[in-house]
């Protein structure tokens, strides 16, 4: 009888094995793949670290401007291993657009991490899920659903006049834009929860605002980490004292979310009109919400998920805005006085803007517009890019050809101040929105303070309404003057793009 001789493989074979194999794509991704040839620190060729680090130093947006401008006339740069963002007007159409070419972007893994207790109409990647959510809630930022909003916009901006009114009455200087936060909050609890938080009444913020900024930093972490992209849960694991506090946060907004919409839902009675009929606000609007090809309705963790979503989409960035209007508008008083003479003569009944403008007639006034939307282009709330991810067989974008299942994106703070298609893009200038010229429909292109294509922004009227209405009411209304004159006021990144410092105005009843 033979011996047979075993073999058995050695505990070390598998170590090995995992270890040549990823050494085989570090070499991949270094020297061979596509990506290599496209411009960036060779860091990130291999590691997401330089862009999580640059999230957690407030500098995200800055850090890949940075890159831009360390490769002169660079179209893309790298910015991750499997991360790209684009810096050119065809970048926008091929990856944002509607047409064909864009068909195979679809929204990222990034967005995984922003789906709470369900998919909102942010975070879902699906587009068929998406178009059917879309088809479900558009009546509800219809103009008519702006006309039934509006009650609710005019008695939050009347408590927080009787606040501003205060201020006037002393002149003492105040931080305007901790008053935007604290109205905004209060809006959104109107329109979101059917009451507000009591944020204008107390002079305080609520917690939640705290807890929106840290929990959309930890969803940003990550869709930036490889295990975080795949599974949230995963990155709640890390030990680190920075993360431990931005998972809890998320856990704690997710309750406060909850517990607001319960209370929504055993306050109904409350939420009924003199007509019999429920209050028409944006959550009313969701409750109802019905595909009008299936008959399906969102349930309550897929409402919750909405709720959060519009907690921070309505209130930060709409405080935001109105702070660098008043900003750009007090340090420039040419365009304050033109602003200030048009709505004099579309409002003479109300020259001491004692009740706040209707939005019917404010979006008529292109000057006032044209202000946001300067604003807005230079501090758009989210300044990086909102990625897209690659068809499988790849995708030629500005000429630079990208490989399947690659994040790609176009940030808003940067292509917004691209020298070629804005002139003197680092200056304010609103009258470039209202000049028809021939580059016109390029420079609206490249403006992405609301996103672009099927998925942008589809509160915009809304936030359109409250900024414009609020503008338009605080110009009629106050004498709005810097307690610095000379300042100059920058930026800082945290979630959103706010100012780098604090400042403070000094408000005075305007003479007539």
């Amino acid at each position: 009888m033979n011996d047979i001789t075993v073999r058995t493989i050695p505990v070390w074979a598998p170590f090995a094995l995992a270890i040549t194999a990823y050494g085989a794509l570090l070499l991949y991704r270094l020297f061979f793949s596509p990506l290599s040839k496209i411009p960036g620190p060779w860091v990130t060729r291999i590691s997401g670290v330089p862009e999580a680090n640059a999230l957690k130093d407030k500098r995200r947006t800055d850090w890949v401007r940075s890159l831009f401008a360390e490769n002169p006339g660079a179209v893309a740069v790298r910015t991750g291993p499997s991360s790209v963002s684009f810096n050119h007007p065809d970048a926008v159409k091929a990856i944002y657009g509607h047409g064909k070419g864009s068909e195979g972007f679809g929204k990222s893994s990034w967005y995984d991490a922003f789906s709470t207790t369900g998919e909102s109409l942010f975070s879902t990647r699906s587009k068929k899920r998406h178009a059917m959510k879309r088809r479900m809630v558009a009546h509800g930022f219809s103009m008519q659903s702006l006309n039934m909003f509006e009650p609710y916009v005019d008695s939050t901006m009347q408590t927080f006049l009787r606040q501003m009114d205060e201020f006037a009455s002393t002149q003492k200087p105040f931080d305007i834009y901790f008053w935007f936060e604290l109205f905004t909050m209060d809006l959104m609890g109107e329109l979101s929860f059917g009451k507000n938080f009591g944020a204008l009444q107390s002079g305080k913020p609520v917690r939640y605002s705290t807890l929106v900024e840290l929990s959309q930093r930890f969803a940003n972490l990550c869709g930036m980490l490889p295990f975080g992209k795949y599974n949230v849960k995963v990155l709640s694991w890390v030990p680190l004292p920075y993360i431990q506090k931005l998972y809890q946060a998320r856990l704690e907004y997710l309750e406060y979310a909850r517990k607001a919409l319960e209370g929504r839902f055993q306050d109904s009675r409350q939420q009924l009109l003199p007509s019999g009929k429920p209050r028409q606000d944006i959550m009313q609007r969701f409750i109802e919400a019905e595909d009008p090809e299936t008959g399906a309705r969102m349930d309550f963790p897929e409402l919750r998920a909405e709720a959060s979503s519009l907690m921070v989409a309505g209130a930060s960035t709409g405080s935001v805005t109105m702070n660098w209007m008043t900003y750009y508008l007090s340090k420039n008083p040419s365009v304050k006085n033109r602003i200030i003479r048009q709505l004099e003569d579309m409002f003479p009944e109300n020259l001491d803007g004692s009740t706040p403008a209707p939005f019917s007639k404010l979006q008529h006034l292109s000057l006032l517009e044209a202000t946001e939307v300067e604003c807005l282009r230079l501090h758009p709330p989210i300044g990086y890019a909102m990625p897209r991810m690659t068809p499988p067989r790849g995708a030629v974008i500005c000429g630079t050809f990208v490989p399947g299942n690659v994040d790609v994106g176009v940030p808003a703070a940067i292509i917004g101040r691209n020298p070629a298609v804005y002139r003197d893009p680092d200056s304010w200038q609103p009258d470039r929105w209202l000049d028809e010229k021939k580059d016109m429909a390029t420079m609206k292109l490249c403006f992405l303070g609301f996103g672009y294509g099927s998925r942008q922004c589809i509160g915009r009227n809304v936030a359109n309404q409250f900024v414009m209405k609020m503008m338009a009411t605080l110009l009629l209304r106050y004498d709005i003057q810097l307690e610095d004159p000379n300042l100059v006021l920058g930026s800082k990144e945290f979630t959103i793009i706010k100012p780098d410092k604090k400042y403070n105005v000094i408000l005075r009843p305007r003479k007539r």
